[in-house]
């Protein structure tokens, strides 16, 4: 009809009574060309715009579904259909390819959230896909675009866990840990694993940093490493802190782990001694001193022991030991030092070391009893035989006395015989 008016325009400028016979046969032909070859009317109608879901995880796909018509004029008109997505602020960040084809139609989409130039400081992005529609006409400059339907989504980082595997909260100074720690997410469908993602590490104490690296997590969510309670570590309480901060994909994450350096104790094995000690005898102690260093037993060698005897709370006996290089000790102290006398004496032995910057301290207490039981015996044997000695002679006595009483009684009676014989 466009080109219709266009003739018929033209056809004023000149004089009718020269042109019309060439003139009317082109019209005829126009208007029979236009009802043969109808312009079909700009036209589009959006029947589905959808996704598989409204809210996802950064590294999840977005699955865009659309149907629609669309009908225009290709000879003259220029129409298509765009899906795009946009940010809080209205900016573009992602735009499908454009589609011209005239009919029904459907596609999908698949998107992934990642390719996104999103703001990694921010948890979660609400984001619009929009269903646009493009036209204008070929001969004008005017393009005219709106959109049929939106749909609003949210996408979210994920939580991190961490699994801090051959952990333990207590260990001795020297000893070296080998640690592996796992890291991943966790959701209602799947287990996903932190791969290749940076992970920082440090080792804390006193509120001062001791060490600190970044490592980068295997297909598995894992890094491996090992500390030493000599050079990551201080003695006393000390905090494993792994950090995950301006991750695109995942929440800033803080995984915090105590763990106790503690020195190395002593051990004492007692090779000799004797819980009562009897006159004429000598004190005589042998101990083995050792430790357990990085899990390896270590005598302790050439280290000075003390020793003190201590009688109803007063010290009687001070002084200084010192072990060989195997860690053994003998002690040997003269019976002089003690009182016999008493008909109880009960002592106390205490065996100190003071311990150093690896090892702790260690007191070994024993209790020693003076015995008295070599003059008991002997008074009891000598009572025993005297009493003996006693009672044999009172029987003897007694047995001598009758027989003498007797022979006396018989002498009388002879003699009266005679007299009266007599």
């Amino acid at each position: 009809m466009e080109l219709f008016g266009f003739l018929y325009f033209k056809l004023e400028k000149y004089s009718v009574k020269k042109k019309y016979g060439m003139i009317l046969p082109i019209l005829l032909i126009v208007e029979f060309l236009t009802v043969i070859n109808p312009v079909n009317a700009f036209n589009c109608n959006l029947n589905t715009l959808d996704t598989n879901q409204t809210e996802y995880y950064i590294n999840e796909d977005i699955n865009i579904f659309a149907s629609w018509e669309l009908y225009f004029n290709p000879a003259n008109e220029i129409a298509y259909i765009q899906i795009h997505i946009l940010d809080d602020s209205d900016q573009i960040i992602w735009n499908s390819s454009k589609n011209n084809q005239i009919g029904t139609h459907e596609q999908n989409w698949t998107v992934n959230i990642e390719e996104f130039i999103l703001d990694p400081r921010n948890n979660s992005y609400i984001l619009f896909i929009k269903f646009f529609i493009f036209y204008f006409q070929i001969d004008t400059t005017n393009t005219m675009y709106t959109y049929l339907d939106t749909i609003e989504i949210k996408a979210i980082k994920r939580n991190v866990a961490c699994e801090l595997i051959r952990y333990k909260d207590h260990i001795k100074i020297g000893e070296k840990v080998s640690l592996i720690a796992k890291f991943y997410t966790e959701s209602s469908e799947s287990v996903f694993n932190l791969t290749n993602e940076t992970i920082q590490f440090m080792t804390s104490f006193n509120n001062t940093t001791i060490y600190y690296s970044n490592y980068t997590t295997d297909t598995r969510g894992i890094i491996s490493f090992q500390i030493s309670s000599l050079t990551h570590l201080k003695l006393g309480q000390n905090f494993l802190i792994f950090f995950i901060t301006n991750n695109r994909i995942f929440n800033d994450s803080k995984f915090v782990y105590e763990i106790f350096v503690e020195k190395n104790p002593i051990l004492i094995d007692i090779n000799k001694f004797s819980e009562t000690l009897k006159k004429n005898e000598e004190l005589e102690i042998n101990l083995r001193f050792y430790y357990y260093f990085n899990q390896s037993l270590k005598p302790l060698a050439n280290y000075n022991i003390f020793l003190k005897i201590i009688d109803n709370k007063t010290p009687v006996f001070i002084k200084e030991y010192e072990t060989d290089k195997f860690g053994n000790l003998t002690i040997n102290i003269s019976q002089e030092l003690f009182n016999f006398n008493q008909k109880s004496q009960k002592l106390i032995v205490n065996i100190y070391f003071n311990g150093t910057y690896f090892l702790d301290n260690k007191t070994l207490s024993l209790d020693l009893k003076l015995n008295q039981d070599v003059y008991s015996e002997i008074n009891n044997s000598f009572q025993i035989n005297f009493f003996s000695f006693i009672s044999i002679l009172v029987i003897i006595l007694i047995l001598f006395s009758y027989i003498l009483t007797n022979k006396r009684s018989k002498s009388e009676k002879l003699l009266t015989d005679l007299i009266i014989r007599y």
